[in-house]
């Protein structure tokens, strides 16, 4: 072969051999130097150093409660999320535990808590994810150093969340700079990173001195209840005409009756119940007998639940609560106040929607009337099929929910109103379905809806 030939082939693999190198095992730096960490198929954390530029957006995460949009006060640090082609560095690292995984996005959330949080208290994460428990110990955060505390939660792709920050329960759940309510958090785990977060209040601290709010005659007692081995307050309202006339008068059974009076003890704000009948009296001659039920607090996800959500592991005691109610509770009311007792309803928001339902259709003798605001139907789907199988029902169903509430609320009723139209429920005979524009899951709509609800039911 001739020489020239050979050394022109030569050369030729001699720079395909160079561009084969340079290409992959170049050094492409870019500018600063930080470290992360990546993670293993086995999906612990592998510290890597290697050199980029870190990209830090202020500003904070999106919340809504219920659903509601606000801001909160914080700072995302974007991470590496891979290891790159970039050459490794000698330089100082740190290192992360915030990393895409191939079991999800693993993110770090970070909280400053007031200076006068007690030394001894513990920082939890409630949200969706946990049945809203505020005190679930596997959602307890390592308190820092520097007094912060943290927290490492892995979750798919694409997964959003709504959650608060409590000391344990909602009496202690965090509130906003000048100690007002604040939106639901909420985050998209797109991006694994460090999040940082701002809690201004607790509850404990900034509402002890509420004003109470008691309107008309409204009266309280506390009554043993065995099925559920606690003592509870009960609230009885009365209308304006109670003491001057001698007739019977119908019978509203609400849950979470904490929040339907006062706002001294109210969680958020009271549903306003008693000025709302007062109003209704002077204005239509409309008057009722309203009892309330405290919830049991931490345990009102469990108490207002028949079936346990295997996903959560709480709920399976609202058997237990109906039967408080019908076999012990409304026994003592009509034997103490002159009821009608073929006028007797039921009425509840969010999970106390849910037992109403389930209440109306359990004890269709007992429960001729039921009311649900803004009912979560979707801790407990099998309600679908209870009411659609139950022998009977009520013989008046008041539904309703917001458009700014979340999906699993919006669809649950929406599902709920079609199984009802099914067994032969007709709208404005005998279902009411109410869509509040703009209503979100809170008390201030529970209680601006309460008036219309109560006069289509017992009108």
């Amino acid at each position: 072969m001739d020489v020239r030939l050979i050394g022109a082939l030569m050369l030729i693999i001699l720079l395909l051999s160079g561009l084969y190198f340079g290409v992959n095992h170049g050094s492409g730096v870019q500018s600063g130097d930080t470290s992360g960490t990546t993670s293993s198929p086995d999906n612990t954390a592998t510290k890597t150093t290697w050199t980029t530029t870190p990209q830090t957006t202020t500003g904070g995460v999106h919340v809504t409660p219920g659903t509601t949009t606000s801001t909160t006060s914080g700072t995302r640090t974007t991470l590496p999320l891979t290891t790159t082609t970039g050459r490794p560095t000698t330089t100082t690292t740190t290192t992360t535990t915030a990393s895409n995984t191939l079991n999800g996005i693993t993110v770090t959330f970070v909280v400053s808590v007031p200076e006068y949080t007690p030394e001894g208290d513990y920082v939890y994460i409630a949200g969706d994810f946990n049945g809203w428990n505020p005190g679930d110990e596997r959602y307890r955060l390592k308190r820092l150093p520097d007094g912060r505390w943290a927290i490492d939660l892995t979750f798919p792709y694409g997964t959003v969340i709504e959650f608060k920050f409590t000391r344990g329960s909602w009496e202690t759940v965090e509130k906003g700079p000048n100690g007002e309510e604040i939106s639901n958090r909420r985050f998209v785990f797109t991006k694994a990173g460090t999040y940082e977060f701002t809690v201004h209040n607790w509850r404990d601290y900034v509402e002890s001195g509420k004003e109470h709010t008691v309107t008309g005659n409204v009266r309280t007692f506390r009554m043993f209840i065995s099925q559920l081995n606690d003592t509870r307050r009960i609230w009885v309202y009365l209308p304006p005409d109670y003491s001057s006339s001698r007739k019977r008068y119908p019978v509203l059974y609400m849950f979470d009756g904490q929040n339907l009076f006062d706002n001294a003890t109210a969680f958020l704000r009271e549903w306003g119940v008693d000025e709302a009948l007062e109003k209704l009296y002077g204005e239509k001659n409309f008057s009722i007998i309203v009892v309330g039920i405290d919830s049991g607090g931490d345990r009102r996800i469990d108490e207002y639940a028949p079936w346990v959500n295997e996903k959560y592991g709480r709920g399976g005691l609202g058997n237990a609560t109906l039967e408080f109610i019908v076999k012990n509770l409304k026994s003592f009311i009509d034997k103490q106040y002159r009821t009608d007792p073929e006028k007797t309803g039921i009425m509840g928001s969010s999970l106390g929607g849910l037992m109403a339902f389930y209440a109306g259709f359990l004890y269709p003798d007992v429960f001729q009337y039921v009311g649900a605001m803004s009912p979560a139907f979707w801790f407990n789907p099998e309600i679908y099929d209870f009411v659609k199988n139950a022998s009977g029902g009520p013989k008046k169903i008041y539904i309703d929910w917001g458009t700014a509430e979340s999906q699993d609320i919006i669809s649950g009723a929406e599902k709920m109103v079609e199984i009802l139209k099914n067994r032969g429920y007709t709208e404005r005979a005998n279902i009411r379905v109410v869509i509040d524009e703009g209503g979100d899951h809170k008390e201030y709509y529970w209680g601006k809806r309460f008036p219309g609800a109560v006069l289509w039911l017992f009108g």
